[in-house]
């Protein structure tokens, strides 16, 4: 018996040693040994990790908002404000996978590892991060790639039916025969792109004609009677009811509108012909893909093709969020062209391209692709949700009859009642459009939703549906006001508020109330990102307006002041009583609202004191609540928290009045003789007080006359303010200039009769001011100048020395300038400039830079400056130094998001890769020297190999604060940032975005002028 045992022991330790042995490869190792790293990847490591990234994924559905009045992302997780919320639980699931990748590195789920990481990082929103990791990926998990990890695998020795050398013999036919195919596929799409453009070009023409002959039939239709019923039947028929519902509509109008729907639907009819034989074609490439692949033997089909795939559908989605749409469209085309695709993926790449295609704003593709994405999909939001976004391109293609189709489809598909409830207001809304309802039914119908308990929560929305029926019927009063129900309704979703402070502003901007789209502006900017596409224009706009507003209030103010200043002291006294009472009454109110909401905090707060322990169960857990909250709303909606919450009839209902039962606070109404007059304090009571106010209104009308033309270029409003303190305030002491202002308003309007009668005004009672000059005598501005010009002609003679190549002379006289205009600094940095490139003819590149730096030194923050660091840069290196910045559009790509995650970036010139190298190890030395326990990450990439210009990233910082300080210390301490003071660099703090756009403009003359611009503004 012990000699049994003795043999079994000593083969299992055989067994043991054996499976332990490390001089096996990868792909050697098989049996127990294989299983057992494949068993702990799976339900270990990997398996904890797809927990958290599935709860993570949870929670942030349950942070992102929809913008329902625009138009919605393809995703309802990525359009969060702060994906931070998530990122220590998806730190911890990367922390998980990268363990397995590590130590069960021979089994099968380190593919499967690495797509986990980049997932986590996109979630993050560390899109340069997760493009890393797909990158690696790609290349290294690539079943063709022969330096890659799984190539072996699909190598595996052949069965015997073909030797090596055939085997490559066929697969170079088969690849050559692939290329071939694929050449002719592109062809074809080729010529489907030629007619389609084709057909396109001849709408457009009919279009054209369509128009012009409306123009000439107009006049004709307007003089016709009503009653020419025996003509009508010559004419083009045309929808009657629909011209009824659409008042505001023209028959032309909605003939082009029928026509573009027209358009779109052959344009998306098209583009599913091709889509189908694409499809056809991919499906026997396939089919002999999987032949070719059986032929080289059982090993070499690829055994977990669906991580790889899933790890390109992930790839294809980062560059979409980095706006790299080409390519994106490359690894999307890869993947439509592989065989096998797992179903997850296939399902998943139609929303992937839908969302290509929106950012691109290609919509005709987009809807063919949302189509394939709710045929595909199983899950029924998701289905909803695509269904919405079809309805929202078709409206925004003004096709309302397909939107209505679609958003009746969106709510019958979506399990969502908040979805569902706004498809239903959008249905509406079309509904009157089309002529399906009038406008009476349809605002009864979404007044009788507004009573109902269960959409109190979408009140602001509704209102504001109700303010586009009456825009579409060009009621603008009523549009304004019931956006203004929107902003105050009780209804809890901010971006309902932004898109109705936006809408109100514009309309009261047209109306010309510019004080009160001043406000509606400042409002939207509030609740607006500063990635929205609208938030610069709103921006500068209500810049504009600042002065404006404020100058239209003081006059309104006053105006007010003096008109009561005429009232009789009784009179005064009851209006300011009124007044007192008016503000006891609101202060009531306001304090019983703060008690009914700090009554609720107090409940929330003693609950939560309740659970000050840790515990495992899943209701301590937020993740797991969130999750559980979420498919609790999906299934059941919202629901208010309380017991027997299914039953119509509770046994609490008749408890709630008796806890809300508070003492009313009586409303004061006697008030002292001190606090009434507190409240006349600014109205003015003698004719002191009464000339400062008069004195405000004059200085306001002024600027406003000013501003108005200038600004707005509103010429009427103008000569509205100009023409009002001319009238009422003659010895204003600024009316010479306040007529010349109002010469050139009606210049601008073209009314020369009322110019020339203010022009003559201007010389009959200032015959010698200077306004009344440059009115009358075109030569007078210009003779201004000539006073002026004494130093200018002094630089101009030294400037035509310099280019006659009188380069010692030009040092004289920078040398004497000083002497001749003692005191002069105006053309300072110019002298300088002069005598720098002086040098650098007569001593060389070394006096020259000497020059340009001393320059620089002296004269910061000046167009010469500027030019001296570009001369700078290009004698050391760098080519795109004077690059020219052609459009401003460039620099408005950059958009400043100081709490946001910043990278600095080191832009090297001219380098080889030895030198490269050893500054990118500087730049290394420097981070473990001054920054050993930020963690910091280097990375290089090429920003312009034609111009051997590379970027070493080093990153991440919380935001522009801690970039700055980053910046800082390298400013003091740039001689160990890079050690070789030749090499030509230049260091950038930036946001992720920011930094993605300077890789894509391949140069950072835009950056440096934003970063200059909007880094050091608090100095």
């Amino acid at each position: 018996m012990r000699r049994f045992i003795s043999i079994i022991i000593i083969a299992v330790v055989g067994v043991f040693v054996a499976g332990c042995s490390t001089t096996k490869s990868k792909d050697e190792v098989k049996g127990f040994k294989k299983f057992y790293h494949n068993t702990t990847s799976k339900f270990n490591g990997y398996f904890n990790a797809e927990e958290i990234m599935r709860e993570s994924m949870v929670q942030l559905q349950d942070m992102h908002l929809d913008n329902y009045n625009d138009l919605l992302n393809v995703y309802d997780y990525v359009e969060v404000d702060n994906p931070q919320s998530v990122a220590s639980e998806l730190d911890r699931a990367i922390e998980k996978v990268s363990t397995v990748a590590a130590i069960h590195d021979i089994g099968n789920y380190v593919d499967d590892c690495y797509v986990i990481i980049g997932k986590a990082q996109f979630l993050k929103q560390d899109y340069v991060g997760a493009e890393e990791t797909f990158q690696y990926f790609e290349e290294m998990f690539d079943p063709k790639n022969p330096y890659g990890r799984v190539y072996s695998k699909s190598k595996q020795k052949d069965t015997g039916r073909r030797t090596k050398k055939d085997v490559k013999k066929a697969r170079k036919e088969k690849e050559k025969e692939r290329d071939e195919q694929k050449k002719e596929r592109q062809e074809e799409r080729k010529e489907l792109e030629d007619e389609r453009k084709q057909r396109e070009k001849e709408r457009e023409q009919k279009a054209k004609e369509r128009k012009k002959s409306a123009k000439k039939s107009r006049n004709s239709r307007k003089k016709s009677s009503r009653g020419r019923s025996s003509s009508r039947a010559d004419n083009v028929k045309w929808d009657e009811k629909e011209a009824q519902q659409n008042p505001t509509k023209s028959k032309e109008e909605i003939e082009a509108d029928k026509e573009k729907a027209k358009a779109q639907a052959e344009a998306i009819e098209q583009i599913e012909k091709e889509k189908q034989a694409l499809s056809e074609k991919k499906n026997e490439e396939e089919k002999e893909k999987e032949r070719e692949y059986k032929s080289q033997g059982e090993g070499a089909i690829f055994k977990n093709k669906s991580a790889y795939t899933e790890g390109l559908y992930w790839l294809a989605r980062t560059y979409i969020s980095i706006e790299r749409f080409a390519s994106a469209q490359y690894v999307i085309n890869r993947l439509d062209e592989m065989a096998g695709l797992s179903d997850d993926v296939s399902r998943k790449l139609y929303a992937a391209k839908a969302d290509l295609y929106i950012k691109t704003k290609e919509y005709d593709k987009a809807l063919v692709e949302l189509d394939a994405a709710i045929d595909s999909e199983k899950d029924k939001r998701k289905k909803g949700r695509y269904a919405f976004i079809r309805g929202q391109i078709f409206e925004k293609a003004s096709n309302s009859s397909m939107a209505f189709q679609e958003y009746q489809r969106a709510r019958k598909l979506s399990p969502d009642y908040e979805m569902k409830f706004n498809a239903q207001l959008n249905e509406l809304k079309l509904s009157y459009r089309i002529g399906g309802t009038t406008k009476a039914k349809a605002i009864n119908k979404l007044e009788k939703w507004l009573s109902e308990n269960k959409n109190v929560q979408y009140s602001d929305q509704i209102y504001f549906t109700v303010a586009q029926i009456h825009l579409d019927d060009g009621n603008t009063a009523a549009a304004i006001e019931n956006f203004e129900k929107a902003i105050n309704a009780s209804g809890g979703n901010p971006l309902v508020k932004l898109e109705a402070y936006y809408k109100l502003a514009e309309l009261l901007f047209d109306e010309e109330l510019y004080a009160e789209a001043k406000s509606n502006y400042d409002n939207a900017l509030k609740l607006m990102k500063i990635t929205d596409a609208r938030y610069k224009s709103v921006e500068k706009l209500a810049k504009n307006l600042d002065a404006i507003a404020k100058n239209i209030n003081v006059v309104r103010l006053q105006d007010s002041l003096l008109r009561l200043s005429m009232l009789p002291e009784d009179e005064l006294m009851a209006l300011a009583k009124e007044l007192l009472t008016q503000q006891e009454i609101e202060r009531i109110e306001s304090g019983a609202s703060a008690k009914d909401d700090q009554r609720k905090a107090n409940i929330i707060t003693s609950n939560r004191q309740l659970n000050t322990g840790r515990s495992n169960f899943f209701a301590y857990n937020p993740l797991a609540l969130n999750q559980g909250k979420t498919e609790f709303k999906r299934t059941w909606g919202d629901r208010v928290l309380e017991d027997n919450w299914r039953r119509s009839l509770r046994s609490d209902a008749t408890l709630t009045p008796e806890l809300d039962e508070e003492e009313e606070e009586e409303v004061k109404t006697d008030f002292t003789e001190e606090e009434l007059l507190s409240v006349l304090k600014e109205v003015p009571r003698n004719d002191i007080q009464k000339k400062s106010a008069n004195a405000k209104i004059q200085k306001a009308l002024f600027e406003l006359g000013v501003l108005f033309r200038e600004r707005l270029r509103n010429y009427e409003r103008s000569i509205a303010s100009l023409e009002r303190l001319i009238r009422e305030y003659p010895e204003y002491d600024k009316r010479d200039e306040a007529l010349f202002y109002l010469y050139l308003s009606y210049y601008d309007m073209d009314n020369l009769k009322k110019a020339n009668e203010i022009k003559q005004r201007l010389v009959n009672e200032f015959p010698d001011s200077k306004f009344t000059k440059l009115a009358t005598d075109p030569n007078y501005a210009k003779s201004l100048l000539e006073k002026q010009m004494t130093i200018e002609k002094y630089y101009s003679n030294t400037y035509k020395l310099f280019e006659e190549g009188e380069y010692n002379q030009v040092i004289e006289n920078v040398k004497e300038k000083d002497k001749l205009f003692p005191g002069v600094k105006d053309y300072a940095p110019k002298f300088a400039m002069l005598n720098a490139m002086s040098y650098g003819n007569t001593e060389g590149k070394e006096r020259y830079i000497r020059e340009l730096q001393n320059l620089i030194k002296r004269h910061s923050k000046t167009p010469e400056e500027v030019r001296a660091k570009e001369i700078l840069r290009f004698l050391q290196g760098d080519r795109e130094a004077f690059a020219d910045i052609l459009f401003d559009e460039d620099i408005d790509k950059f958009e400043r998001a100081d709490d946001k995650l910043h990278y600095v970036f080191a832009v090297v010139f001219g380098l080889g890769q030895r030198a490269f190298d050893q500054a990118k190890i500087d730049i290394n030395n420097y981070n473990k020297k001054f920054h050993r326990f930020d963690n910091l990450k280097t990375s290089n990439i090429y920003l312009n190999q034609e111009n051997k210009a590379q970027i070493v990233l080093i990153r991440s910082f919380k935001n522009k604060e801690e970039a700055m300080k980053y910046y800082d210390g390298y400013e003091k301490n740039k001689s160990e940032f890079i050690k070789d003071e030749k090499v030509a660099y230049e260091v950038f703090a930036a946001t992720q975005k920011n930094y993605r756009e300077v890789i894509k403009q391949k140069g950072v003359s835009n950056y440096r002028i934003f970063f200059e611009d909007n880094y050091f503004d608090e100095d």
